[in-house]
């Protein structure tokens, strides 16, 4: 009989394969490496091992997709009695261990100060590796252009260890990182641990007991009676894998009900509660830390549930395997529209089915028109389409020009192709032959300009560049976009509001700039306002999302400007109505956080919670912003409402406190035995 240690050790076992051992010897060498294998074959443990070959006496960053999961590995290696760290957007707690696990987001600072050509920046030269675990991420088109920021301008002297088990395409990450003056290796693992074996589940529902009559709920029955149990069900939205749970929980026969301590009562909830004790669990985004972290996820690894139902869209921040899978839908819901699950992603759904240790074999669940595994397959990583232009002004001031900058980042993108900023045919004109007579600096200023029917340009009738820049295509290129929403100016230097924008990772930067702008727009409001750029569609209700002045602001300022990634008809694409309301309700004490999740149709504590993490994450990107000393006259009362502004934030903030995460409930010496969960009995 396993006990609870044995169980855990054997979830943990990842040995030394000849793979790792390459990975290893590489990074030893001096070498970059890109590496490929199958989820669950033991990527980490090249980290995990090198860390410790070297007894920690050198610094490593170790970077996952979200702050769930780096929450997670902060607690695993905590458990082992490592000295580690851990910064995201809302946490930050000793910063000084030899080991830091974080969102690539909340270090890119720590990683990338200020970039110049051709200059060595010294903010990563106290770490000596970076490692990025899924770097597929870097085709996300709201997420990647940070990390191709990242990758693209990191310290030679950082090595980098890119972690991914559903990337087609490893060999061309390793091309880019040697134009970037890298010695990169791919090494690469096709064997999975545990092999898969595809089950047509609807052969297996015959002869149940008739009080399961859900559809679902037979094939789940079914799986448990054939011993293929326990089972990670996917569904397509919350509602969906909570009804179904409910479902699962009111028609499978139990024989022994799970005991909850009062501490995992009190966590859990009443609803999630009465699911724990039938030994089942819905696991998606709105719920809170404590009940995914503190009680879901550590009962499904000590195999006390039966069967979890997640959602599709939450498939990668699923950190845990069960001996099935079983995936019910072919698309899920992104921003209320459905969205075909891509091969990629049902590749990393099915690659949580068999634990390492536990089973000899993870089963693919599979019924009627559900995905098959043929289906499933590694992605292609390209690059994001919009660029990580913030990055590139980091740093730089009101008036300073921006081109050798722009120019030089340029060429470090993870493309075969140049990327076009968007003066290469005006440049040359303008060197050999000074100031045309439309003033353009970019290529699409003046393939506009030329064409423009409404008020044209006199001077364009007679300049002897006319054809030229009517053969020029007035497609929108960098430069002259960010020219068009005001970060670059006429003579393509930073502005004051370009400044304030490149303090950010994302397009709040943006935004903020244009209500600062607005001196009617009180700060005390916008503080509070500045919420909804993370919102999305989850606190809007029936109201659409683009509501508020802020979002009015932006429409105004920027001409309802669509710039990729970063603008939709002059609002940032995140944002959602609804949301400052909510976070002016918790910091004045005016509602507590239950009481607004339930008041509410789609959001959870979980978005609640992230919703506030977001918000002074975004607070303290202001407080950590630069000042405008150097502001000329007419910026003089920006200058004023922004440090203005930044002190509000500080106040808002309030002092530091000590920072930790939430004390999370303790398993029983029962909730950690092994248990093999059958139809209508369980055996210890």
């Amino acid at each position: 009989m396993f006990s609870g240690r044995d169980l855990e050790c054997l979830q943990n076992l990842v040995l030394p394969d000849r793979w790792q051992a390459e990975a290893i010897h590489a990074l030893n060498d001096g070498r970059d490496v890109v590496l490929d294998a199958p989820t669950g074959a033991g990527k980490t443990y090249v980290f995990e091992r090198w860390v410790e070959q070297h007894n920690f006496s050198r610094r490593a960053i170790f970077t996952v997709p979200t702050r769930a999961l780096a929450n997670d590995k902060y607690a695993e290696w905590k458990a082992r009695d490592w000295r580690v760290g851990i910064i995201t957007g809302d946490l930050t707690i000793d910063p000084d261990a030899p080991v830091i696990v974080a969102t690539l987001e909340a270090v890119q600072s720590r990683l990338i100060g200020r970039f110049r050509p051709g200059r060595i920046d010294p903010a990563a030269r106290q770490f000596q590796l970076l490692a990025v675990d899924e770097y597929q991420w870097l085709s996300d088109p709201a997420r990647g252009n940070h990390y191709e920021g990242v990758i693209g301008h990191l310290d030679l002297r950082v090595h980098l260890l890119l972690l991914s088990g559903s990337v087609a395409n490893p060999a061309d990450l390793a091309a880019w990182l040697g134009r970037l003056g890298r010695d990169a290796t791919v090494v690469q693992t096709h064997e999975r641990p545990v092999p898969l074996e595809e089950i047509d589940i609807d052969d297996c529902i015959n002869g149940l007991p008739r009080t399961v009559t859900g559809f679902w709920a037979k094939r789940v029955a079914g799986a448990l009676r054939e011993g293929l149990g326990p089972v990670l069900v996917f569904a397509p939205h919350r509602r969906d894998a909570e009804r179904l749970a409910r479902q699962f929980a009111r028609e499978l026969p139990l024989a022994e009900p799970l005991t909850l301590t009062p501490a995992q009562e009190q966590a859990a909830g009443p609803s999630l509660a009465k699911l724990l004790r039938q030994r089942l669990a819905f696991h998606h985004s709105g719920l809170s830390y404590v009940q995914r972290a503190g009680l879901i996820e550590p009962l499904a690894k000590a195999g006390q549930l039966r069967a979890v139902v997640g959602t599709l869209g939450l498939s990668a921040g699923i950190n845990f395997s069960l001996r099935s899978v079983m995936v019910t839908a072919g698309a899920y819901t992104v921003d209320r529209l459905e969205r075909p699950i891509a091969p990629h992603e049902f590749l990393q759904m099915i690659g949580r089915a068999g634990r390492r240790g536990l089973d000899e074999t993870g089963y693919v669940l599979v019924s009627g028109r559900t995905p098959r595994m043929r289906q499933a397959a590694p992605q292609r990583v390209k690059r994001a389409a919009p660029l990580p232009w913030p990055f590139l002004l980091r740093g730089l001031r009101p008036g300073e020009p921006v081109r050798a900058a722009v120019g030089d980042a340029a060429a470090r993108f993870y493309t075969d192709e140049p990327v076009r900023l968007g003066d290469e045919a005006t440049a040359p004109l303008i060197a050999e032959g000074g100031a045309l007579p439309c003033r353009q600096l970019t290529d699409t200023g003046r393939a506009r300009v030329v064409r423009r029917r409404r008020s044209p340009l006199a001077a364009c009738k007679t300049c002897r560049w006319r054809d030229a820049c009517l053969a020029l295509s007035p497609q929108a290129t960098l430069l002259w976009q960010l020219q068009r929403v005001g970060v670059l100016d006429r003579e393509l230097r930073v502005t004051a509001r370009g400044a304030i924008a490149g303090s950010f990772l994302g397009p709040e930067g943006l935004a903020l700039a244009v209500a600062l702008e607005d001196r009617r727009y009180p700060l005390d409001h916008l503080v509070y306002d500045g919420a909804n750029l993370f919102a999305g569609d989850r606190f809007a209700e029936s109201n659409p999302r683009r509501l508020g002045r802020l979002a009015a602001v932006g429409e105004k300022a920027f001409h309802r400007f669509d710039f990729e990634g970063w603008l939709v008809e002059g609002v940032p694409p995140g944002y959602g109505y609804g949301a400052s309301e909510v976070v002016q309700a918790i910091v004045g004490r005016t509602a507590k956080v239950g009481a607004l999740a339930a008041a509410s149709e789609f959001a959870g504590r979980g978005d609640i919670d992230r919703l506030m993490t977001e918000w002074r994450s975004w607070l303290r990107q202001v407080v950590a912003a630069a000042p405008l000393d150097d502001a000329v006259e007419r910026d003089l009362p920006l200058a004023e409402r922004w440090e203005d502004f930044r002190a509000l934030c500080a106040i808002v903030l309030g002092e530091r406190r000590d920072e930790t995460l939430p004390e999370l409930p303790a398993l029983t010496v029962d909730q950690r035995g092994l248990i093999v969960h059958r139809l209508g009995r369980a055996v210890r």
